[in-house]
Parts: structure tokens; C-alpha cells; sequence
């Protein structure tokens, strides 16, 4: 949690919600944990009118509460959650995944739409809303994105804080172990910390079951998507349980999110063709992939078969695979020939020359090099044939290996044979190279294509002085000394001082410079939540400045008939603010990247 972040979620909820909903986060957020009484103490605020807005709040898990079941009374206690409350910022990419992957007829938007509105929601409350006809088919739109892990099931710890979960666990884990002078109260503690983390990680990895919030069809027939089933895994006579309560899954947005950025890097650094293969290698792991981090030990693989069976028959392969010229092809066709023809007259020679009494060794022998010529002949047509006509599976093996062969940025690893061709991914090393690219692009924005290659020369070295690294990057120590104080500054690099004696006499000192990526990438995301926080309160401010027509647009009959209710002053005072606003607000989508890749991935 971070000072500019909740100043971010703050102005969204203010605009989103109202300044009666902001006032309270805004009280949580500096106060801490707080009782009803503290926040309308603090906030200035009726009691009746915080238990309203608290409502939404809840319903939407930007606040979570917790009860002591020790404690007698109302002794309800409420803590604002930021992550949850920075989800508003990535809402409508959520809806743009769901519209890329369903038509915008199947209903599916609409229901994201209603989540995000109204944070959860019970399946069968929302199916008695409509009429039967719209019911069995928003039903089975729910079943597919359950099936695609895009909704998942909320249960009722989920509303309280992670910390006071685990203690309660921690607790009854502790009071379950019993006293003895054998095990001291140390290693009590140590067994209840051990249950208890394994307890906790059941429950955050609950909905990780591919069957979570599905129920047996009672016709038998469920899901009516082929590419839902293949998918996913389930079986196609599972369709979702009416009496769940279903969310949106932000972890598996971010899945999607990574998948997405790493497609366009390859598309950057390989090809479109290939970039088009490597979507589809991710999308093929997509079903077993259930967040960005906290994954499973065990490998998450794919064959090229499986690939290939799913991949757009629309893409040419070939098309981005160099090979040889017909020239090359024909001189060294020509060339075999040639060879095959020496050979025989070889054989010719040899059978002319030899005795009688070998007459019908020789002959026999001549006939079978005649018929190993014959194969050879085939062989040859073959060969070509197969290198002028490759087949789809040996041009996708080649963009694959394009994927493997960069020790530097390694997109994928082979590690089988299986079906064509098995292949993963190490997402862990493969984010951080990724972190590392995009730090250096910034760093080249701010500072300069020098201060960018002295970054990498210290990450490359370690730990490194002055003069090493003037000497390394070919630059006189003058030159290079502003560069590394202002990468100081920023919080790129660091400075140890490492004294040769005891009076540590700074001539007598050595000044190492070193990058620690963790330290930096959270201060760059600090910056980059700054600059959100200063282009939303700008939109903010753009629509202050022209309050009566703001007031206007907010009635029901102007939003309806714009053109008609408004007069052109109005209609052009509008155009400006909504292209003021429509800039921000993609200036801050292409920001949430970065804090994506620095802290989410």
C-alpha cells in the first residue's frame, strides 16, 4: 500500500460512488482498522448514513470486515482494501477480453457489466430477473465463463482481511496441539504455523478445481461450446450451480493480461506469424495457468500437436520461414547427379575388369548397386519434394525453435518430443527479463541512451567502482559521474562504501555502485501511480471548470438525445472535455501496463 495509490483509488471512488463513499475509504485509509463509531467520529459522518454507503463498499469488497467471535456485541471492524479498489482501473479491458471471446449477442458483456456494478452476485437471483428464454441462455453463458475461469465462486471468508484469517486458523491450530514437557512452546508454535500456511493455501486455492461452482446438468447436456469443453478440461454435462455466488476473477485477468504483453514483445523482436504461434502456445496453457504468481511447482506443458490442432488455419507459416533459392536447390540437385553418375561408371569399370570365374558375383553385385542407385534416386526426389512442399507441423516446429533458440529472452523451452513436440514455459525468469526490458526503455526515456547502458554494465557486474565501470563503458569518469547520480536520484542504483581501514577516510574508501531490481521497480511503480493520480484529478478538474453543463448531461432525457437537448455552445464545451478526458484516461491504461509488469506479473 502506497501513498499515491490510495490517493488514486480514492479520486476513482469519489467520481464512481460519490464523495460520501470517498470520505469513508479515504478515513480507512488513513486511520486503519476502525469500528462503525471510529469512522463517523473521524469521518464527521451520521452513523446511518456510513452504514449505506458501506453497503456498495462491502458488496464490492473494497472494504472487508471482520468479526472477533471471542468478543461480545457489535464488535464489527472494517479495513479498506486498495487492490480490490484499483481492479475499477482495469474494468473495461476486462470487458474488451470478454467481447474478443464472446459475441456481444451471446449476453456475456452484460453479465461482466453486472458484476462490476454490483460486485457479486447469487446465479439464481439473477436467472428469476429474466424471462425463461433469456434464463437458459444466460445460464449457459455463465457455465462457459466458469469454465474459462473469467468468473469464479465467492465464499464468505473472501470478505474478510487475509491476515485475520490466518490468525484465527493459527489459533486453533495452536489450542488443537497439546502442552507437554517433551515439546517446548517454541516448536507448538513453529507445527501451528506449518498447518496453519498449508490450511490458509487450501483455501486461496479453492477455486483452482476445474468442477468449482459446477453442478451435473440434469438433462445431461451441458455447455454447448466445443471450444469451452476442450478448453477447459470439464466435462461438457456440468452447468453451473444456481445457488453460487459468483465474481469476477481479477487473477485470471491478469493471466490474460501477460499473456497478451508477452505476444506483442514477440511480435516486436520475432514476427506477427510468429507472435500469432506464441498466442496460441499461451492460450493453450491458459486453462491450467490460474494466477501470475503462486503457481504450482510442477511444469505447465504443451505440444505442438495441440498447437497446430487449434492454431488459425488462416495463418501462413511459411510465409515468415526463409529457405533456400530454387538456384541453390537445382545447383545442388545437379551436384547429386552428377555424383550418382560417377558412381556407376565406377561400378561399370569394376564389373569390365574382373575375372570369369567372379562373373556372377560381380553381376549380382552390379544389380543391387544399380538398385541402391534406384533408392537413392527416390530418396532424392523425396527430399526435395518434402523441402519444397514442408508441412504445417515442420513450419510451426520452426517458429517454435525461433521461440527457444534466445538464451537472452526465452520465450519457450522444449522439453519433449511428445505430440510433435513438448514444450514450456518458465514464466518466472521470463517476467523478469521482461521487467528488466521495460525498466531500460523508461530509463532511456528519463535519463538518456548512456545512463541506460551504464544501468546494464552494473546489473551485468554486480557490484562495481567508478573507474571499473568508466573503463568498461569506454567513457571518461567526468562524463559518467552526473549520469550515475542522477540514476541515484531515482532510485535506480545504489551506492555501498566499502572502507580499507578502520578511520574510514573517504579517500581510503571504495564506492561501489549495484542495482537491486525489487527496491527499483517498486519506486518506478510509485512514480507511474503518481502520474495517474495526476492525470485523473486533470480529467477531475476539466469538468469542474464547466459544472452546468456537467449538471446538464447527468439528466436522463440529455443523455438519451444529446444532438437535441443541448445547444452548440454546450455540445462543443462537451466535445472538449470528453477529448480531454478520452486522452488521460488512455494515457492512464498504458501506465496500469507498467504497474501490471513492475507489480502484478
Amino acid at each position: 500500500m502506497s501513498q499515491y495509490e490510495e490517493e488514486l483509488v480514492v479520486l476513482l471512488l469519489r467520481d464512481i460512488y460519490g464523495d460520501k463513499a470517498a470520505t469513508v475509504v479515504d478515513t480507512l485509509l488513513k486511520y486503519g482498522r476502525l469500528t462503525l463509531q471510529l469512522i463517523s467520529r473521524y469521518s464527521k459522518l451520521p452513523l446511518a448514513t456510513i452504514q449505506r454507503v458501506l453497503v456498495p463498499l462491502v458488496q464490492n469488497r473494497f472494504v472487508l470486515y471482520w468479526v472477533d467471535e471471542n468478543a461480545g456485541g457489535d464488535n464489527a471492524t472494517y479495513v479498506a482494501s486498495t487492490r480490490n479498489m484499483y481492479n475499477i482501473m482495469r474494468s473495461g479491458k476486462f470487458v474488451g477480453f470478454v467481447l474478443d471471446r464472446f459475441p456481444d449477442t451471446s449476453g456475456a458483456p452484460d453479465i461482466v457489466k453486472n458484476l462490476l456494478l454490483y460486485g457479486h452476485i447469487r446465479v439464481s437471483d439473477y436467472l428469476a430477473a429474466q424471462s425463461a428464454s433469456q434464463a437458459a441462455v444466460s445460464k449457459s453463458v455463465i457455465t462457459l465463463l466458469l469454465q474459462r475461469k473469467l468468473l469464479t465462486t465467492l465464499r464468505r471468508h473472501e470478505f474478510n482481511p487475509q491476515s485475520d484469517l490466518y490468525m484465527r486458523i493459527f489459533k486453533r491450530r495452536l489450542a488443537a496441539i497439546p502442552r507437554s514437557k517433551a515439546v517446548s512452546e517454541a516448536k507448538r508454535e513453529v507445527q501451528a504455523h506449518a498447518e496453519a500456511t498449508e490450511e490458509f493455501n487450501v483455501l486461496k486455492t479453492v477455486h483452482d478445481d476445474i468442477n468449482d461452482g459446477l453442478v451435473a446438468a440434469a438433462n445431461g447436456i451441458g455447455s454447448s461450446s466445443k471450444r469451452g469443453h476442450s478448453s477447459t478440461g470439464s466435462s461438457p454435462s456440468k452447468t453451473v450451480d444456481e445457488s453460487a455466488v459468483l465474481a469476477l476473477n481479477h487473477d485470471k485477468f491478469a493471466v490474460l493480461m501477460r499473456a497478451q504483453i508477452l505476444e506483442h514483445l514477440v511480435s516486436q523482436r520475432i514476427g506477427k506469424v510468429t507472435a500469432a504461434v506464441y498466442g496460441q502456445v499461451l492460450d493453450c496453457m491458459e486453462p491450467k495457468l490460474f494466477r501470475c504468481v503462486d503457481n504450482t511447482d510442477k511444469a505447465i506443458t504443451v505440444t505442438s500437436l495441440e498447437v497446430l490442432h487449434n492454431l488459425d488455419a488462416d495463418i501462413k507459416l511459411a510465409s515468415a520461414i526463409a529457405v533456400r533459392s530454387s538456384k541453390k536447390r537445382s545447383r545442388s540437385a545437379s551436384s547429386r547427379a552428377s555424383k550418382r553418375q560417377k558412381r556407376r561408371l565406377g561400378s561399370d569399370d569394376s564389373a569390365s575388369q574382373s575375372d570369369d570365374s567372379m562373373g556372377n558375383t560381380n553381376i549380382s553385385d552390379l544389380e543391387s548397386s544399380h538398385r541402391q542407385d534406384d533408392n537413392e534416386d527416390g530418396d532424392d526426389e523425396d527430399d526435395d519434394d518434402n523441402f519444397a512442399n514442408s508441412s504445417r507441423m515442420e513450419h510451426l516446429n520452426f517458429h517454435l525453435a525461433l521461440l527457444s533458440c534466445n538464451q537472452n529472452l526465452p520465450f519457450i523451452k522444449k522439453v519433449g518430443n511428445k505430440g510433435g513436440g513438448e514444450w514450456t514455459i518458465d514464466f518466472d525468469t521470463l517476467t523478469a527479463r521482461v521487467r528488466e526490458l521495460e525498466y531500460d526503455k523508461l530509463i532511456t526515456q528519463k535519463q538518456g541512451a548512456i545512463a541506460c547502458r551504464l544501468l546494464r554494465i552494473i546489473r551485468d557486474k554486480g557490484r562495481i567502482d567508478e573507474k571499473q565501470l568508466a573503463r568498461i563503458a569506454l567513457l571518461p569518469p567526468k562524463d559518467i559521474r552526473s549520469q550515475l547520480t542522477a540514476l541515484h536520484e531515482i532510485g535506480c542504483l545504489d551506492l555501498q562504501e566499502v572502507p580499507r581501514g578502520t578511520d574510514r577516510a573517504p579517500s581510503r574508501t571504495y564506492y561501489l555502485w549495484y542495482h537491486k531490481p525489487k527496491c527499483a521497480y517498486a519506486l518506478m511503480t510509485q512514480a507511474v501511480l503518481k502520474t495517474m493520480v495526476r492525470c485523473y484529478a486533470r480529467v477531475i478538474e476539466e469538468r469542474g471548470r464547466r459544472p452546468s453543463v456537467m449538471t446538464k448531461l447527468l439528466r436522463e432525457d440529455v443523455r438519451l438525445d444529446e444532438g437535441n437537448m443541448l445547444t452548440p455552445a454546450e455540445r462543443e464545451e462537451v466535445r472538449r472535455v470528453r477529448g480531454v478526458e478520452e486522452r488521460f484516461i488512455a494515457h492512464m491504461v498504458k501506465l496500469d501496463k507498467l504497474v501490471l509488469i513492475f507489480r502484478d506479473m
